[in-house]
């Protein structure tokens, strides 16, 4: 059974980024968009249409991006040109503070990057009240991308089948060398995505190397 998580679709997080730039994630294709929107106005049901990997609705991205906007990170996809080898992971849970983990390596100079704000996950972002770095050890680093392939992350969908109400959004973005993806699951922890969650927590884990 498919449940539908209430912050997901509360009035709150209607945001709207100033502009596309501000995205942190590619947006379904016009197309794509436009096909959901007749099956659905056709009452053709199901309208099965699997979502491409590494893009997000309107409506998730702006939600995504608002969180991440407020904690003053980067957007990694649109940096898939410039060489640059960074892990981030971004938990938004519905009821707690959101925070993000990024890990980026500069020619073989590893540095974590923490964030915390004092927003609600699922509902409103607000203003950062954490932000640390460290420098930490290669071989940390060598960890956490031998984790990323041993469970294929490269090849996980983007989205998750399910939504689990009131639940933790898990979201891990990984670019290496001009590539990027992404995946974003609910409670993985809780809900059939253990080896997942063991990858998103090692980049965590990071922090106390």
């Amino acid at each position: 059974m498919t449940l539908t998580s209430c912050a997901v679709f509360n009035a709150d997080l209607r945001y709207k980024p100033n502009s596309t730039d501000e995205y942190y994630f590619p947006l379904l294709s016009a197309e794509f968009t436009k096909r959901q929107n007749d099956c659905i106005e056709k009452k053709e049901f199901p309208c099965n249409f699997p979502e491409p990997n590494d893009t997000l609705s309107d409506f998730v991205n702006q939600w995504y991006s608002k969180h991440l906007k407020s904690m003053k990170e980067p957007i990694l996809y649109k940096l898939r040109n410039e060489d640059k080898k960074i892990i981030r992971f971004t938990h938004l849970g519905t009821w707690s503070n959101p925070f993000s983990y990024r890990i980026e390596n500069i020619n073989g100079q590893i540095t974590l990057i923490y964030s915390k704000t004092k927003g609600l996950g699922g509902y409103d972002a607000g203003r950062r009240i954490k932000h640390d770095q460290k420098t930490i050890k290669s071989e940390t680093w060598e960890k956490v991308i031998a984790k990323i392939d041993s469970v294929n992350f490269w090849n996980i969908e983007t989205h998750d089948p399910n939504m689990i109400l009131d639940g933790e959004e898990w979201i891990l973005e990984v670019l290496i060398n001009e590539k990027y993806h992404f995946v974003t699951r609910n409670s993985p922890d809780v809900y059939d995505g253990k080896e997942y969650a063991e990858l998103c927590k090692l980049v965590m884990s990071a922090i106390k190397e």
